[in-house]
């Protein structure tokens, strides 16, 4: 009888002992070390919305090579808002023409997309069309009574005069493509072909003096700093003691030459 009961007894114990083993590994679990993942890369993608708007997006490529859509929460701006402009949400309005880049910027690091834009035309069919007459230099004087006539396109005849300050304007020019031709008596005519009118423009009509004969007859060739007038044929002789050559006239033996010695 004692040998059966100490053999149950040992058995008990080494029964106990190993299921306190046993709990212990269960209770005490191994932890497994976390990794970090980064943002390796923005990209920068854009959806047109109208001919004006598009939606842009930025998915971050994260260094574990998952990819996350940050659009709302990175940073947007364009390089230049005269041409763009861009909402925190990354909606994107063309405001102007040229090229631009689109930027998201995402936990320090900054994706790209670079666009070329146009600017929306103008739902106007009609333009107004202002300006300023004066003289060429040396004088530069302010002219008034010049008459700015709408030479070709749909609104050919239409005329303005300008006032003593020199302003003119036309306050409705249909949208297209036309020319213009100023005259005042004591200048030559000016001329200006080929102007598109897609918005509302002003202008500068620079007007040039009729030159003065001598009396000989012969026309002046240059004008002087001084506003006095050369009958010279020579660039380097013309104007020496009046502040040099201005500008040569057209048509002439001086017209369109250099105003400097080479």
């Amino acid at each position: 009888m004692k040998r059966a009961c100490l053999s149950s007894i040992a058995t008990l114990i080494v029964t106990a002992v190993m299921a306190c083993g046993k709990a212990g590994t269960v209770n005490n679990p191994v932890t497994p070390t976390p990794t970090t993942s980064v943002t390796a890369v923005i990209v920068v993608t854009n959806q047109m919305i109208s001919d004006t708007v598009m939606q842009l997006k930025a998915t971050a490529q994260m260094t574990d090579g998952s990819s996350l859509d940050v659009t709302n929460t990175s940073t947007w701006q364009t390089s230049d808002p005269s041409i763009a402009t861009v909402t925190p949400t990354g909606l994107l309005t063309t405001v102007g023409t040229g090229s631009v880049e689109a930027r998201a910027t995402y936990q320090g690091v900054t994706g790209t997309l670079r666009l070329t834009l146009s600017k929306p035309p103008d739902p106007r069919t009609h333009f107004a069309l202002s300006g300023l007459a004066r003289e060429v230099t040396p004088s530069s004087k302010i002219l008034g009574g010049v008459r700015i006539v709408i030479s070709s396109g749909p609104d050919t005849g239409m005329s303005v005069t300008s006032d003593a300050g020199g302003l003119f304007k036309f306050a409705s020019v249909s949208a297209t493509r036309i020319s213009l031709e100023a005259t005042r008596d004591g200048f030559q005519p000016w001329r200006m072909t080929n102007l598109m009118l897609d918005g509302d423009r002003q202008i500068e009509v620079v007007m040039f003096p009729t030159p003065p004969t001598n009396a000989a007859g012969e026309t002046a060739t240059a004008r002087c700093n001084d506003s006095s007038w050369s009958w010279s044929t020579s660039v380097f002789e013309a104007c020496t003691n009046h502040g040099g050559l201005a500008y040569g006239v057209c048509p002439g033996p001086l017209c369109g030459k250099p105003l400097t010695s080479p």
